[in-house]
């Protein structure tokens, strides 16, 4: 059985384009480096409610949210339960590691104008809009914003 492209070059028009498209990502790359250049962001909206959150793990493996400023329990997250609370928390408490900070330190926790809610880490710097992991995951954070009842 005989290759069906045995005996054919390659293109060499392929060739030249692809070293040349490889050739201006790299001059372009060295440009935005070298002048500083960054494509503009969407602007964040103010805030119109907010709260700073603490998360302290209990001994019997579940986690209190607490207010940071008033020391209350906002909510007690049971042993296994509210997995995507727990996951963005192991998620930047890799990221605090770099910071010699634990993860018992203040969040903020942020409703916009436009509606969008963000938990930002004062720690590393990092802001999450909480809509892009979806409306559901959204909302597991959005009970702990103070017009949301408070549990004892």
């Amino acid at each position: 059985m005989s290759d069906a492209f045995e005996g054919r070059t390659f293109p060499k028009g392929v060739l030249i384009a692809v070293a040349a498209l490889l050739g201006f990502t790299i001059v372009m790359i060295a440009v935005a480096r070298l002048t500083g250049f960054m494509m503009p962001q969407a602007p964040i909206m103010a805030e119109i409610e907010s709260r700073d959150i603490s998360f302290v793990e209990q001994p019997d493996g579940s986690m209190a949210v607490r207010d940071a400023a008033t020391d209350d329990i906002i909510q007690m997250l049971p042993p296994g339960g509210e997995g995507f609370v727990r996951g963005m928390l192991r998620s930047l408490e890799r990221q605090r590691k770099g910071y010699k900070a634990d993860i018992s330190e203040p969040f903020h926790l942020a409703r916009r104008e436009d509606g969008m809610l963000t938990l930002e880490d004062p720690v590393t710097g990092i802001l999450l809009d909480l809509r892009a992991y979806g409306v559901d995951n959204e909302a597991s954070f959005a009970v702990f914003m103070p017009s949301a009842p408070v549990q004892r």
